[in-house]
């Protein structure tokens, strides 16, 4: 056989008749793509340093004095709750920024190597990456901040034992409904991120838009001098999970009930824009 003929007929590859890309293949990608990042891993140990770390640290010095008696000077002073202990935990909602811009990462760092394209050729219906990464990010959160927190609970318990403030346990009223709201506003705000990410590609305009849209603009919005501008305030996305974290809910705009149905408002409106983007842009 000559070579002019081997040229004429060139071998070709034919999928087999029944092949179709299963979801646990795109679930097994998008875990191992995660892992194999050194910025997943530094970013989720500054987020994990910066939240217990703080929690910490604060408990060392936790001294709030004991509210006043508010009938005459030897009237005895109104009794310390314990549940002012978990203010500790305001660190872990400033980590939740570490959070919200690694999930955004996840999407667009593909986007900036190029490697979504090699992704989409892999996976043609696109929008099952999406629910793929959405899936692998969202339970690597919720599993790493439940540990987490949840030991640094324990911790900052040990740390108080021997204050007023210390002596809770997660079967006491009002203490698995803040701990674990922590864990789901973490949770939230990471898939945010992601979903932004999703939606403009770019990893720096991904990360100003949610520091700038998400948690600044809602601060501001308050201070403007039109009411019912400061009135939509509570119902912006980053602000909608901070029932959850509240050790005293009688004074906020939503109940918790409201803010999980916020959340997942929020939710679904951004991933269901960002697959449709996904779906009619190229990439």
């Amino acid at each position: 056989m000559s070579a002019t003929m081997l040229a004429e007929s060139p071998a070709t590859y034919s999928p087999p008749a029944q092949f179709r890309l299963s979801g646990s293949g795109l679930l097994r990608s998008e875990w191992t793509k995660f892992w194999s990042l050194r910025s997943s891993w530094i970013v989720m140990i500054c987020a994990a340093l910066f939240g217990a770390g703080i929690a910490v640290a604060v408990a060392f010095d936790f001294t709030i004095p004991p509210p006043e008696a508010s009938e005459g000077a030897n009237a005895p002073a109104a009794p310390v709750d314990p549940l002012t202990a978990l203010n500790v935990f305001f660190g872990f909602q400033l980590a939740s920024v570490f959070i919200a811009v690694l999930g955004a990462l996840f999407i667009t760092g593909e986007y900036s190597t190029g490697s979504i394209r090699s992704t989409m050729s892999a996976a043609p219906r696109r929008t099952g990456v999406l629910w793929a990464k959405t899936a692998v990010f969202g339970s690597i959160v919720l599993a790493v901040y439940s540990v987490l927190i949840l030991a640094t609970f324990y911790a900052t318990q040990a740390i108080l034992s021997d204050t007023e403030y210390g002596g809770l346990a997660l079967s006491d009223p009002g203490v698995f409904r803040i701990l674990s709201g922590q864990v789901v506003m973490m949770v939230y705000l990471g898939l945010l991120g992601l979903a932004v990410g999703a939606i403009l590609r770019n990893s720096a305009g991904s990360i100003s838009f949610y520091v700038g849209a998400i948690l600044v603009l809602p601060m501001l919005m308050v201070e403007l001098p039109w009411e019912w501008v400061g009135d939509i305030a509570p119902y912006t996305p980053g602000n909608v999970p901070n029932t959850l974290a509240m050790l005293d809910t009688t004074g906020a705009t939503l109940s918790v009930g409201e803010s999980w149905a916020w959340m997942g408002a929020w939710l679904v409106v951004s991933f269901g824009l960002a697959a449709v983007l996904l779906k009619r842009r190229d990439v």
